[in-house]
């Protein structure tokens, strides 16, 4: 007898609402090391800040991921970095591009200017100890005709005008002429090489800086024209053998680096791998370069593509040092490595004079988990030792694709997650990109296979592939081949999970669409040989939507009421639950789920741009927490705020009980933790292998091929056995 089962979460516990909070306290370990910040949710392209946010008089670190449009806040606890995600929500909507923080009106609390479509916005910190960040926009005088406008505005030609640059462009705000007030120190736009100096004249016809009365001085600042990567014309325009770059986005940081009082430039751009340092052998008032070099000079910086370098103190030592990250939006190239795309450098000098000595590449991000980008977790107990063990599928390890294993070292209701692998079973061999892992039973043995989908490395011919698993308990791979299952997936940011849909014990596919829709595709198959069938391409209502997209999903039971739960991520970094969904036409669900310590109400938090929401329950309680990855490469836990721990007898249940085959050949178990199963004939003799059930879990077996009579099955939990009696008539 082969019992086939397809199994949907479940539990029979009371209702709750979807209630969480962010749970950042259990332990990983990497090579012996305990990281001190794991769920952060990983790094890409940080912009480096410094803000005082609780008004303990000293400075915390606020980055902006430019990938996931993601603000992300560290609190200074006795000089270590302490992630406190409780601030990030306060930020305004509108940042996007870049985040400059910088004190504009010198009351002590630094400003924020980013970019939007019409050029620069500009918010006022007004924020008051006790309270969340308060930002209000700055707007700026125009005339008496027109009134005031949203976007920073400075005088061109005749006119005041828009301050616009390009939208991967980076500029240099600071105090260029040491009168007290901030000057602007940007790109020519549209499409320029040369460096435009807008100055502030707030402190000149006023009398104080809280003004933000620009001019553009020079379209030609220092007389300085970038031809190439690393190739400047001075004083004179590119040679007709150079190549004046138009297209790509550019990054300026502004600084004294020799200390003789002027102002020397930090120059890179959007096709170029290094930094190049512009020294300034004018003045302030009429500044001169005529030498680029890579910079820093004993240890040039050399991140592919585009990297962007920040000057702030970031070891606690009162010295201001140079952060460097790519300024990118998304992956352009292979190898670039965004598991190691923050490089610091110690500032062993002074501010005045500073002296940069390279000290690593993954500054934050060797605390975290960080797997680089497109970070998609999938939890099972691979060993079989009764608690969950944590895969982590990502976009490339080196040039491919690879499966990340943790192993959970501790128990079921404290787990302890030690790295153990970056590649399980070899799979970077098969040269994918872009993997993204699940757990179910795809061929009918009523054992668990990984399934995943992947592409090549062009980021195309995307498919759906497994790997069957060859045990009961546990994962063993031994001898087995990456088969297709022969569904092409369009795009390689389309999302599918394997679940059944329609009660029919064969798992079906929902299909998260790159525009943002909603597939059901039917097993149209067998148990053992699946075939797929589109049957609602806007399943639960969810059709195109420029507001929605990239769609990711998970399937639990989340409030303990029995039935499934839908839980749909999207490029966003939001997650969005609707409750019992295969009973609804619908897809209106609940979005404010995370708990905000600082409100004391429940919010919708961006979790890291795209994100891939995953359910396991690492806790041991009624409720489970759904895991969360994102394009940023990291993780980040989302633990029930209102979830109790299980009773010390295991809820087991068994039915229908009797077995009427007339009626249906259907036995459904669920028991509320993890355990073994087995079945016991007439006879008394073992039929078939233990199979491992994880908790919390509906699983569906097929009686078909057994007659009349009783039946015993046997549970071992936690070195315990528990018997139920079934009858088949």
């Amino acid at each position: 007898m082969r019992l086939t089962t397809v199994f949907v979460f479940a539990a029979h516990l009371a209702l709750a609402q979807f209630t969480y909070v962010l749970n950042s306290q259990i332990p990983v370990i990497i090579n012996q090391d305990t990281l001190t910040l794991p769920w952060t949710g990983g790094l890409n392209a940080a912009q480096f800040n410094t803000l005082d946010l609780d008004f303990d008089g000293k400075e915390d670190l606020i980055l902006f991921d430019r990938m996931a449009n993601r603000v992300i806040t560290f609190l200074n606890v006795d000089n270590q970095y302490i992630h406190a995600p409780e601030y990030e929500p306060f930020f305004p909507a509108e940042t996007e591009g870049f985040m400059i923080l910088r004190d504009y009106d010198c009351d002590g609390r630094k400003d924020l200017f980013t970019k939007v479509i019409q050029g620069v916005k500009v918010f006022r910190n007004i924020s008051e100890a006790g309270q969340p960040p308060k930002w209000e926009p700055y707007l700026f005088y125009i005339d008496a005709q027109n009134g005031k406008s949203p976007v920073l505005l400075t005088k061109g030609f005749s006119s005041k005008i828009n301050l616009q640059m390009q939208t991967d462009d980076f500029p240099a705000i600071i105090d260029v002429d040491g009168d007290g007030d901030l000057d602007i120190v940007s790109l020519q736009y549209p499409g320029g090489s040369r460096i435009e100096y807008h100055r502030n004249f707030s402190m000149e016809r006023y009398g104080t800086c809280d003004s933000l009365d620009f001019e553009r001085i020079t379209q030609y600042w220092g007389g300085v024209e970038e031809c190439d990567c690393g190739v400047f014309a001075f004083g004179e325009p590119c040679s007709t053998g150079g190549r004046q770059k138009h297209a790509g986005g550019k990054s300026l940081l502004v600084l004294d680096v020799d200390n003789d009082g002027d102002m020397d430039v930090l120059f890179s751009e959007a096709e170029c791998t290094g930094i190049y340092l512009l020294t300034n052998n004018g003045t302030n008032e009429n500044p001169l370069f005529n030498s680029a070099s890579p910079f820093p000079a004993n240890n040039p910086i050399n991140i592919l593509p585009f990297p962007t370098a920040y000057f702030e103190d970031v070891d606690f030592d009162g010295n201001k040092d140079l952060i460097a990250s790519p300024s990118i939006f998304g992956r352009e190239f292979l190898q670039t490595n965004l598991n190691q795309s923050t490089w610091f450098y110690k500032n062993s000098g002074t501010n005045a004079l500073p002296q940069f000595t390279f000290q690593q590449r993954n500054f934050l991000q060797g605390n975290m988990i960080d797997v680089g980008d497109n970070s998609v977790p999938a939890f099972f107990d691979a060993d079989a030792d009764g608690d969950l063990d944590m895969f982590i599928g990502t976009f490339v390890n080196g040039n491919r694709a690879s499966i990340f294993y943790y192993e959970n070292i501790g128990t079921r209701t404290e787990p302890v997650f030690k790295f153990f692998t970056d590649d399980v079973i070899g799979l970077s061999f098969n040269n994918f990109t872009n993997i993204k892992p699940q757990f179910a039973d795809v061929n009918g043995d009523a054992k668990t296979d990984l399934v995943f989908t992947a592409s090549n490395q062009f980021g195309t011919n995307t498919n759906l592939y497994y790997v069957a698993n060859t045990s009961s308990a546990g994962l063993n791979f031994s001898g087995q081949q990456v088969q297709s299952l022969n569904f092409p997936i369009p795009w390689n940011a389309e999302n599918v999970l394997l679940t059944d849909i329609n009660d029919d014990l064969l798992p079906d596919l929902l299909v998260g669409k790159l525009n943002g829709s909603l597939e059901y595709w039917q097993n149209t198959g067998t148990a053992t040989s699946p075939n797929f069938k589109l049957t609602n391409s806007t399943y639960l209502g969810l059709g195109s939507s420029i507001l929605r997209q990239n769609l990711s999903i998970a399937v639990a039971d989340l409030n303990a009421d029995g039935k499934p739960d839908l839980v749909l991520g999207d490029q966003t970094g939001r997650l969005t639950i609707i409750d019992d969904f295969k009973n609804k036409t619908e897809a209106s669900g609940t979005t404010n789920i995370i708990y905000n310590p600082l409100t004391e109400t429940y919010i919708n938090q961006n979790l890291g741009g795209r994100v891939w929401p995953s359910v396991a329950n690492l806790f041991n309680t009624t409720k489970p927490a759904i895991v969360v990855g994102s394009t940023l490469g990291g993780l980040q836990i989302l633990q029930h705020d209102e979830s109790q721990a299980l009773p010390e007898s295991p809820q087991i249940s068994v039915y229908p009980n009797p077995v009427i085959r007339e009626n249906s050949t259907v036995i459904n178990i669920s028991v509320d933790r993890p355990a073994f199963v087995y079945l016991v004939g007439t006879t008394g003799q073992q039929l078939g292998s233990p199979i491992l059930l994880q908790g919390q879990q509906l699983y569906q077996f097929r009686a078909d091929g057994l007659s009349a009579g009783i039946y015993i099955l046997h549970f071992y939990i936690n070195g315990r056995s528990f018997a139920r009696r079934i009858v088949i008539q």
